[in-house]
């Protein structure tokens, strides 16, 4: 079973490919280059690399969010044009989860891996999971919100994703049980979370209506509501993809 992953959710881009759950090649970049250009002909080259036609592949897994807006857009729209194209099956899998998945498939501990994303003003994407379960649902919160509930669980912690922008304020908060924060390399998407969540994500049906999971309204919604004193719209402001 051959599964094409994708993760254009933040600055990194990742296309990998993997055979039966085992990923066989990939390609990576953390360089701020323009996704929009970079992510078809890193399929391309992948593919071509492993000698893989677009016709093998059986499933295509596409990180769905949260993360940069413009990120997500391109990463689905480009899932949404192959599944569709292809007639292949598309799984839509939460960045955050994805990202928690490949710590507990690389360190083997138990541990509550919180996975959070930078969102600025104090705020984060973040998600928890303490193996299978979610301790934390994927959302939009103050970070001091995030630590207080995890210390709360007095459990050993691997903070994954953005974790080193706000160092000094997780060890104050966390330093008092079994605390382990990845460097930016070590958080790199690598597709293993992606393609080990597949089994247990539920199928796009409706592909041509699948949209992100930004988990925040845009700056664009935000400005409406402040000129509409309040009022919101009556759709969400990207609401296609």
């Amino acid at each position: 079973m051959k599964v094409l992953a994708i993760d254009t959710s933040n600055q990194p881009l990742l296309v990998a490919l993997a055979d039966d759950h085992n990923i066989v090649g990939s390609f990576q970049t953390d360089k701020p280059k323009n996704h929009s250009v970079d992510l078809l002909p890193a399929v391309r080259h992948l593919l071509s690399e492993q000698g893989v036609f677009l016709s093998d592949i059986d499933q295509i897994a596409v990180a769905k969010g949260p993360g940069s807006f413009t990120g997500l857009r391109i990463g689905i729209t480009v899932g949404k044009v192959l599944a569709d194209t292809l007639k292949k099956p598309l799984y839509a899998i939460s960045s955050l989860q994805a990202l928690a998945k490949q710590v507990q498939l690389e360190k083997q501990e138990k541990a509550i891996v919180l996975a959070m994303f930078d969102a600025r003003n104090d705020n984060v994407f973040a998600g928890a999971y303490l193996a299978d379960k979610p301790v934390l649902e994927d959302g939009h919160y103050p970070i001091d919100e995030v630590l207080l509930l995890i210390a709360q669980m007095n459990e050993p912690v691997i903070v994954v994703g953005d974790g080193a922008h706000f160092e000094e304020k997780i060890e104050e908060e966390l330093g008092r049980q079994p605390l382990t924060i990845l460097s930016r390399d070590e958080s790199l998407p690598t597709g293993v979370g992606l393609v080990n969540l597949v089994d247990d994500s539920t199928l796009v049906t409706d592909v041509a209506n699948l949209t992100p999971a930004y988990l925040r309204k845009t700056q664009a919604e935000l400005n409406w509501e402040q000129k509409q004193q309040g009022k919101p719209l009556d759709k969400p402001y990207v609401f296609e993809v």
